[in-house]
């Protein structure tokens, strides 16, 4: 399978990265490790500087605001995945899906990059980070029968078929998530622009040594940018 960047994309954020990672994901466990890198995370953010009433002024946090203006929507509303989830946790709200992707969002709040993941079984071709068509459907995850138009200005992630996360990062499909069935994932790490703390690649490798902790089996990984903007992640 294909991962790649449409050039109308680079065009507007020629920084624009995707880091990703192929793991099995199947005969993960570490609960314990989970809950500890969860247990630490607000003290962790703090001895980076990132604190509840500053993080806004942190540039890897606040451009992602930017990005979200320029996608037309308010990013008051329409937060980052990264910017929520550094709110959650600045609040106690410390969340528990399953050990995946309870890890993976450690990793991305203290890497401060947006990350996701994808079930590689459900999906169908290629996944490109791409513009919405005007009227194409996503069908978000946690919201029942919801259904949302995209706009012309929206960035989704999208495969053959369908939008399988829309405005960039801020949520993902139902129709493409990780559950407790999921054999192989698809992980991501996005990058709009220059970041400060760490790099997408950075952010790959903490990752990886992350998953490989609770008993994921790391397959592959790169990273699709201006300089190559496709990847096979078989």
């Amino acid at each position: 399978m294909k991962i790649s960047i449409d050039p109308k994309i680079l065009e507007n954020f020629p920084d624009a990265k995707i880091g990703w990672l192929r793991a099995g994901v199947a005969n993960a466990g570490g609960a314990a490790h989970v809950r500890a890198l969860k247990a630490g995370l607000e003290a962790r953010l703090n001895d980076i500087g990132i604190l509840a009433d500053t993080m806004m002024m942190h540039p890897d946090v606040r451009r992602w605001r930017e990005v979200y203006s320029a996608m037309g929507v308010k990013p008051s509303k329409y937060r980052s995945s990264l910017e929520a989830l550094l709110r959650r946790i600045f609040k106690g709200d410390l969340w528990e899906v399953s050990p995946v992707v309870d890890c993976y969002d450690c990793v991305s709040a203290l890497s401060l990059l947006p990350m996701g993941a994808h079930d590689m079984e459900k999906l169908r071709g290629g996944l490109t980070l791409r513009y919405a068509h005007e009227g194409e459907k996503f069908y978000p995850l946690g919201a029942g029968d919801s259904v949302i138009e995209c706009a012309e200005r929206h960035v989704v992630y999208a495969d053959c078929e369908k939008v399988c996360c829309w405005l960039w990062n801020y949520r993902d499909t139902r129709d493409a998530s990780v559950d407790a069935d999921t054999k192989e994932a698809l992980f991501l790490v996005d990058c709009a622009f220059e970041t400060e703390w760490r790099s997408v690649e950075e952010g790959l490798s903490a990752l990886a040594a992350e998953l490989s902790a609770i008993g994921c089996t790391v397959r592959k990984s790169g990273v699709v940018s201006a300089a190559a903007p496709e990847a096979e992640t078989e």
